[in-house]
């Protein structure tokens, strides 16, 4: 395995003239012309490439013009290619190429943000033998990093790299003991991307719509609770500036997930606030879900078009071009109406007051019955009931139930979930890890049967309008009536799957874990039939 290059910040006080002069003393050494670079840092809103181990970096230096996707851990490059003039804001417009291949397997549909430039000087000694062959390179680099598109430098000082070359170990290692041993250089423990971050204000992993709280047991549930709240109101107003210029679809996907969870935790952390409290802001909040729904219904459609595609025999595939066309025009429609909504006063004055309603103190003594209670106390009993009324909704489903029954019990899982993750550390991280995954396997079941319905009476919709709209081939329309017959024969299989689901969620292993971390101390030797 390669060895990562060897790297020191120097001192403040040092420039590059002095740096060479220092590093240079008792050395048989030629400088290599100065070169600037400039290096642009990309990454998705939410870093998954970072998360994944690996930066993208568009390298200009000249005319040249370089993609390079670095690996964080071994700070080497794993690929290397020519960048266009414009890095595109999502990969399958690049060329196809392992590079591409990589990033849309962590990226998915995210798009590329440019976070940091990093403006270099760059200069390059060698080191010699007796015979003025290159042994060893020092690479100087004096850096000033800005946000990208931004003009506000600020300077990251000489950053020294040790390039080795290979079969002359004995040159590196003694260039380090005199780096060290001389002039008490520290190696860098931070990489060039993380320190530029620093220097504009930011910080690798800032953003993450999950859930990550670290609960104590006997806090009070209602500060609790609006130290959630605040959470994902944070996750809202993150995401408000990306839906609005539509990046990505997972801005607003994002949103979303942040509005649901807030209701669904304004009603199920129960008691902590008062009725009047609650009832001032849940409509208004279900009004941010109304106004977001539609848009984010087509980005969902936009997003499977191609498995959509994919779905029927080759002879029909371009036959959906002319649904496609139409949901990317009707996506634009409903984005416009979206963001005039988002920008109105009823959305600022709703945020605003939701806010300083959770940044409020709490009373000393609650007026409300669970306000003081211990949040411990309070999930263990929330979950518990939760998790019994999911069990019940479920064992009710039988061949002949109507379709509403399934509805009605993904609502409930739903809602057992987000008090799972709300509360997740209050618990040992293993088990409510195994709760959530077999939850999980039940919750995508449901949600394939309940999607697949709703997909295919829209499609049916959808090509009403079309033809009401204009001139539509018929060929579209029986390849959108091919692809409606498959999205139901797809619903009925996951109707056949249902009852496998739910059996691992209600088997004996699985209620006995949750009895025995949720349910009341004198019930925990029982287990629920």
């Amino acid at each position: 395995m390669p060895v990562p290059p060897t790297q020191f910040l120097l001192p403040d006080n040092w420039d590059i003239r002095k740096s060479i002069e220092l590093i240079s003393a008792g050395f048989n050494t030629t400088v290599e012309p100065e070169h600037q670079v400039k290096l642009t840092y990309y990454d998705s809103f939410d870093w998954r490439l970072y998360l994944g181990g690996v930066s993208l970096v568009q390298e200009v230096q000249g005319r040249e013009r370089r993609l390079r996707l670095e690996d964080l851990t071994q700070a080497q490059n794993r690929y290397l290619q020519p960048s266009p003039t414009k890095v595109p804001a999502f990969v399958d417009q690049l060329p196809d190429s392992p590079l591409r291949q990589e990033l849309a397997a962590l990226l998915e549909m995210r798009a590329l943000i440019p976070l940091v430039e990093v403006h270099q000087q760059i200069t390059v000694i060698r080191l010699l033998d007796n015979e003025q062959k290159t042994v060893l390179r020092l690479r100087l680099e004096a850096g000033q990093a800005t946000e990208a598109g931004k003009r506000a430098f600020s300077s990251l000082g000489i950053r020294l790299t040790l390039l080795p070359v290979r079969g002359y170990d004995r040159a590196l290692a003694k260039m380090q003991a005199y780096l060290i041993d001389e002039f008490e250089l520290l190696e860098a423990d931070t990489l060039l991307l993380q320190q530029a971050l620093t220097k504009v204000g930011r910080a690798a992993g800032d953003y993450s719509s999950k859930l990550n709280f670290a609960l104590q047991p006997d806090a009070r549930s209602d500060v609790v609770a609006k130290q959630i709240h605040l959470h994902l109101l944070d996750t809202l107003e993150r995401n408000i500036s990306g839906t609005k210029q539509d990046i990505d679809s997972e801005f607003l996907h994002d949103l979303r997930v942040a509005v649901r969870r807030t209701r669904s935790a304004l009603t199920q952390i129960k008691g902590v606030f008062t009725e009047e409290e609650i009832e001032r802001f849940k409509s208004r909040l279900a009004w941010i879900g109304q106004i977001t729904g539609a848009t984010r219904d087509l980005d969902v459609y936009l997003l499977d078009f191609r498995d959509y595609q994919r779905s029927l025999p080759e002879a029909f595939q371009q036959d959906l071009e002319p649904l496609h066309h139409y949901l990317v025009a009707h996506q634009k429609l409903e984005q416009r109406a979206m963001v005039r909504k988002i920008n109105s006063p009823h959305f600022r004055i709703l945020l605003k007051e939701w806010r300083e309603f959770l940044e409020a103190p709490v009373p000393e003594i609650s007026p409300t019955p669970k306000g003081n209670v211990a949040i411990e106390s309070l999930a263990d009993k929330r979950i518990y009931r939760m998790f019994n009324r999911v069990l019940d909704e479920g064992l009710a489903i039988n061949q002949d139930s109507p379709h509403e029954m399934l509805h009605e019990l993904r609502k409930s899982c739903k809602k057992l979930r987000y008090l799972l993750e709300f509360f997740q550390s209050l618990y040992p991280a293993k088990e409510v890890k195994g709760l959530v995954k077999v939850l999980k396997i039940l919750l995508n079941n449901l949600g394939d049967f309940q999607d697949l319905e709703v997909q295919a009476y829209k499609l049916r919709e959808f090509a009403h309008d079309m033809v009401k709209e204009g001139d539509v081939p018929a060929d579209t329309l029986l390849a959108m009536g091919m692809l409606v017959d498959g999205l139901l024969k797809r619903q009925q299989q996951a109707r056949d799957e249902f009852a496998g689901r739910f059996a691992v969620f209600a088997d004996e292993d699985n209620r006995a874990n949750y009895q025995q971390l949720f349910a009341p101390k004198k019930k925990r030797a029982k287990t629920k039939v």
